[in-house]
């Protein structure tokens, strides 16, 4: 867990210098446990498996 903790942090601050935002060092904690709890929130819709034969929706235009 504390490596996944370290992962998540070193994400977060090369994402910051990749995207050229400056992330004060206050915040940084809670930018870094917002990323945790999303990628939480993402991990079971990240794990579905999709079928190959899975068709799209029509595309709606007006």
């Amino acid at each position: 867990m504390a490596e996944e903790k370290r992962d998540v942090a070193r994400m977060v601050e090369e994402g910051a210098k990749t995207a050229g935002l400056a992330i004060a060092p206050e915040y940084l904690p809670n930018v870094i446990l917002n990323v945790e709890r999303s990628l939480m929130i993402a991990r079971p819709l990240l794990e579905l498996e999709l079928e190959d034969e899975l068709m799209s929706a029509p595309v709606f235009r007006p």
